[in-house]
């Protein structure tokens, strides 16, 4: 898989979170000097989290000792695993990393007292431990959390995956236009190995990639791109990065101001969430104007309010986990419609009798028909 054949080798050949990197690198050079012997990564799926730490440890000339939090839940395992690793030197007299990826693990319903064991465990490491988290914030990791050094993983530019993407097509000799590419990097959301993965989905076996190869991950992308487009907004407030998704995704504004609507409640409270509707309502606004009117040089307010507007609203980058969930109102309508459809059905068929609009069927004729059939007064409808 072109995941593990093209995974950096150094942490020069990784792209973007340079800063993150930087302090992860300072704290291995520094490890027996630093008063936390463990750091937390966290951030979005593909990230290069974990691949950060590989590339240090070859950089160091270090060994990785890779377990996974979901293979171990209690205090027996813990120790067994972990607890023996950490003051065990190698064979080759080596110093070494123990990664525990995907720590939530830790926090399933089977959990029994893992991660506080594994707290007890890191003031008496011999080695760093690097941990790893979508959702740090979990209140069963708050023992990890105050022994550990926070480094966030942000979502990476479209561009950086794009400059991947295009080594990698260069390399296996695989013709694709520059923008079928980025179609592909800013599907995935800020996600690099997805992004990878897609490209080999839609490159297998060619050495042509057109433009309608890539309907294969459109779709499977889409909710995912949405997903990564709201945590943009609601955990950041970089506006360049921020009207720069908005430019490039694929998606209607409208569609969008929905999916904004629905999950604001969840991202924000009291006045932020009257700012941030306060900002929607205004690019609604603007919309109506355009419609009405076809002004449109009012797209680029319209944008602008429903992105940085919103995303300013808040006081402070939010870092809980939000469950971000489709608007309900386009299955409110569908109901309504299917509510009143034998309604309309029936109304069509008394206008037509009638020799009445629909319009009037309904408002001045249907009543009538109503209290007959309730009050049992029709013995036989023509109207079935």
């Amino acid at each position: 898989m072109w995941t593990k054949k093209y995974a950096p080798n150094s942490v020069k050949e990784i792209v973007g979170n340079t800063s993150s990197i930087m302090k992860l690198e300072g704290f291995i050079k520094n490890f027996k000097k630093t008063k936390k012997k463990a750091v937390m990564l966290y951030g979005p799926t593909g990230t290069g989290k974990t691949q950060a730490v590989y590339a240090l440890s070859q950089d160091y000339d270090l060994e990785i000792l890779e377990v996974n939090a979901s293979d171990f839940r209690n205090k027996e395992m813990i120790n067994e695993t972990v607890g023996k690793a950490m003051n065990q030197y190698s064979l080759f007299g080596k110093g070494k990393i123990i990664l525990i990826d995907e720590i939530d693990g830790l926090s399933g319903n089977n959990d029994r007292g893992g991660a506080q064991a594994l707290a007890a465990l890191l003031d008496r490491t011999s080695f760093p431990i690097i941990m790893t988290a979508n959702d740090p914030w979990d209140k069963k990791l708050a023992s990890l959390r105050s022994k550990s050094i926070m480094v966030e993983f942000e979502a990476l530019n479209y561009l950086d995956v794009f400059r991947v993407l295009r080594k990698i097509a260069d390399k296996e000799e695989i013709q694709i236009t520059d923008q079928d590419l980025k179609t592909i990097s800013n599907g995935a959301g800020g996600d690099l190995r997805s992004a990878i993965n897609d490209f080999y989905l839609v490159s297998f076996k060619r050495k042509k990639v057109k433009s309608e190869d890539l309907e294969d991950i459109g779709e499977r992308n889409r909710e995912e791109h949405v997903h990564s487009l709201l945590n943009l907004m609601f955990k950041s407030k970089n506006s360049k990065m921020i009207l720069e998704s908005f430019d490039n995704t694929n998606l209607e504004f409208n569609e969008l101001k929905l999916w904004i609507d629905e999950n604001l409640p969840k991202a924000y409270n009291k006045s932020e969430l009257k700012d941030a509707y306060n900002s929607l309502s205004k690019s609604d606004v603007f919309n109506g104007r355009i419609i009405r009117r076809q002004y449109w040089r009012f797209l680029v307010y319209q944008k602008y309010f429903m992105s940085v507007g919103v995303a300013m609203s808040k006081k402070e980058a939010k870092k809980e986990l939000i469950n971000y969930a489709p608007t309900k109102r386009i299955l409110k309508i569908w109901r309504s419609k299917m509510k009143y459809a034998k309604r309309d059905i029936l109304v069509d068929k008394i206008a037509n009798e009638c020799h009445v609009s629909s319009k009037k069927a309904l408002k001045e004729v249907l009543p009538y028909c109503q209290v007959f059939l309730e009050k049992d007064l029709v013995a036989e409808s023509n109207l079935s």
